[in-house]
């Protein structure tokens, strides 16, 4: 109860309010008696404090000396019964209490301490104990609720129906409004935005509740304003820490069932993008399992975080590890975004350092659909500019108009990616049809005159570099790269001359090859390239 409530109580009508009538709105939890000099040392706050003054009615000093400590222990007001102890109330008093704004009753002499306790106390304890009932009723509600796996409109309208006012739920992980009343004038002004178009600006016109538990936040409620009487602040209070809870745990539950189902689909693609579908028919069976079609088929789309693997070939400290993590997400997150702002229906699986997505069109152009990917790509590049401190290459395959051969088109952008990497060709897209030779020696990898071209050049090399920790590959790979010639080799290696020197005759000796002859250097230079695209090497 408050200050002014007990003034206006009829059995207590004979109490007079003489100063500090700024403060009657002060909440009153219990009701107390002080009459020692030191009494105050024992109040908790919110307490109404009677005294008879009869220790401090000698000195007005030590008057105003209480008043101040009660303001100090944040007390409720002071109760002075005047009439036996002390005639009146000095004027010092008076002034302090107005000024401090602590309400100053004058109680008659033969008002007796229970006739002010009792009732005081007695509203009190009926209003905790309708509190309480209250509280009951509202816990009864939102169990049902609970129980009954009640939707989040049904959760918001049984919380509008509490407090009054219209509710709308901001979910901020499935990115999506939800309304207790789609009629409403909150409903009409936020039901036509999109999620992105909910800006602080837009927010900041309601009354807003985070809906969270100590580790995250899953969104939250507005409240719009009612029409009628405003409910207890209690019941409001209680009402929307039941409606967080509830809607806490139906978000934990569609979640869980989100990685669930996550789980399933990314094994679908896992196996159609590796080839482990044994017929059609089973991936259009698997696919309406998820509400999926692929009657155009599809091309694949692979997004690269470059380099990052390098960072947990280290020892990394947890706090490294999470900044990677987080930046990863963000990475996937704006990718999603983007990717499905042009393309609803595409298809992703997440991998530790990239991310695959399916995208179709039912254009007969093969090259339809490279210029929305370009412009995706620019858009997640600008968006993760300020955000992580990592590039990305995105890789295209060919557009494989039967699903049968999608995996086709991952390997190749895969081997897009790849050679990328080897090409040092980075913060780029890579179309696999525009990979020149390399298209050619990718398709045929696999063969067995493939590996035996790379078997006869590069892995003697690489068996002597193993052996002897030497560089005779990456020594190779810089004479191809500068012309075959030796002195510009040795500057792009910064190492002397000599030792490039003594390097290229080695290699001439391992593999038995006059490299100064030009069919010898064009096998060796196929060969290299053959070695870049080499799926075996990276998948």
């Amino acid at each position: 109860m408050t200050v002014e409530e007990l003034l206006h109580m009829p059995s207590l009508r004979g109490l007079q309010l003489i100063a500090g009538n700024a403060g009657i709105h002060r909440r009153i939890s219990t009701v107390t008696v002080i009459d020692t000099p030191d009494g105050s040392i024992w109040l908790k706050g919110s307490e109404f404090v009677i005294t008879t003054a009869y220790a401090i009615k000698d000195d007005s000093c030590l008057m105003t000396e209480l008043i101040q400590q009660l303001v100090s222990r944040k007390a409720s007001g002071l109760g002075i019964k005047t009439g036996r102890f002390i005639k009146r109330i000095p004027d010092e008093a008076i002034a302090l209490a107005d000024h401090l704004d602590f309400p100053l009753v004058s109680i008659p002499d033969e008002y007796a301490f229970c006739d002010i306790i009792n009732p005081a106390l007695s509203m009190i304890v009926n209003r905790q104990s309708t509190q309480l009932m209250r509280s009951s009723q509202i816990h009864r509600k939102f169990l049902e609720l609970a129980v009954d796996n009640a939707s989040v409109t049904e959760i918001l309208r049984t919380l509008s129906g509490l407090l009054g006012r219209p509710a709308v739920f901001v979910d901020i992980h499935f990115r999506k409004l939800y309304f207790s009343d789609p009629n409403s004038v909150p409903a009409r002004a936020l039901g036509e935005l999109r999620f992105e178009d909910l800006t602080p600006e837009v927010v900041a016109r309601y009354e807003r509740h985070d809906v969270a538990n100590k580790t995250e936040t899953f969104g939250y409620i507005l409240l719009d304003e009612g029409e009628g009487a405003e409910p207890d602040l209690y019941v409001s209070q209680t009402a929307l820490e039941y409606a967080s809870i509830v809607l806490i745990l139906r978000m934990q539950v569609r979640i869980s069932n989100q990685h669930i189902e996550e789980k399933y689909r990314e094994t679908f693609l896992e196996d159609l993008l590796l080839n482990n579908v044994k017929a059609e028919t089973e991936i259009h069976n698997r696919a309406q399992l998820y509400g999926w079609r692929f009657d155009h088929g599809g091309q694949v789309v692979v997004i690269d975080i470059n380099n990052i693997k390098k960072y947990y070939l280290k020892s990394l400290d947890p706090r490294t590890n999470e900044r990677l993590e987080t930046f990863t997400r963000s990475i996937f997150e704006t990718s999603i975004q983007a990717m499905l702002s042009i393309f609803p229906d595409a298809k992703y699986y997440k991998q530790s350092d990239l991310i695959v997505f399916i995208v179709s069109t039912s254009s007969t152009d093969p090259t339809a659909l490279h210029r929305p990917l370009e412009e995706i790509f620019q858009q997640i590049r600008q968006r993760i500019a300020s955000r992580v401190s990592f590039t990305i290459t995105m890789g295209v395959g060919e557009y494989c108009s039967n699903i049968r051969d999608i995996h086709q088109s991952y390997t190749q952008a895969r081997t897009a990616i790849n050679l990328g990497y080897q090409l040092e060709l980075f913060d780029c897209v890579l179309f696999y049809s525009q990979l020149g030779i390399y298209r050619l020696l990718a398709s045929m990898d696999h063969t067995t005159e493939f590996a035996d071209f790379c078997m006869r050049y590069i892995q003697p090399l690489e068996a002597y570099d193993a052996k002897n920790h030497t560089s005779l590959v990456e020594t190779l790979r810089a004479v191809v790269k500068c012309g075959w010639n030796l002195k510009s080799a040795s500057d792009a290696l910064f190492i002397h001359y000599n030792s490039v020197k003594y390097r290229f005759h080695k290699i001439c000796e391992i593999l038995g090859l006059d490299l100064r002859e030009h069919e010898n250097q064009l096998a060796v230079e196929i060969a290299l390239k053959m070695h870049m695209v080499d799926s075996r090497r990276w998948l």
